[in-house]
């Protein structure tokens, strides 16, 4: 994402995609993906070394898909949002209500 006052800065391009999960039970991911594609899955089809039981309450689980790789996050939900925030500190304000300017998928 670049700043109004960056050169290259284009409103066609800069905006973040955020990926967040709520209540998780699972989580097996790198901190870092690129090219993801996001399905969500039945728990009979999670691995067999993965604890069905995490599945418990209603959670979801999560399939990311990066290249031949296959990652699993069993959760509450899924939200994908576009947001164009340029100063707030997204991530260290704990009080902060996060919303977007697009919301690209929910589950």
């Amino acid at each position: 994402m670049k700043f109004t006052d960056e050169d290259g800065f284009s409103e066609d391009t800069s905006y973040n995609i955020d990926v967040e999960f709520w209540s998780v039970t699972y989580i097996n991911a790198p901190t870092f993906l690129e090219g993801i594609k996001i399905i969500e899955i039945s728990k009979n089809d999670l691995p067999e070394n993965i604890n069905r039981e995490l599945c418990k309450y209603n959670q979801k689980v999560f399939e990311i898909h990066e290249g031949d790789n296959k990652y699993y996050i069993i959760a509450g939900g899924l939200l994908v949002g576009i947001n164009r925030w340029e100063k707030e500190d997204r991530i260290f304000n704990y009080d902060l209500d996060l919303e977007h300017d697009e919301v690209i998928a929910k589950s």
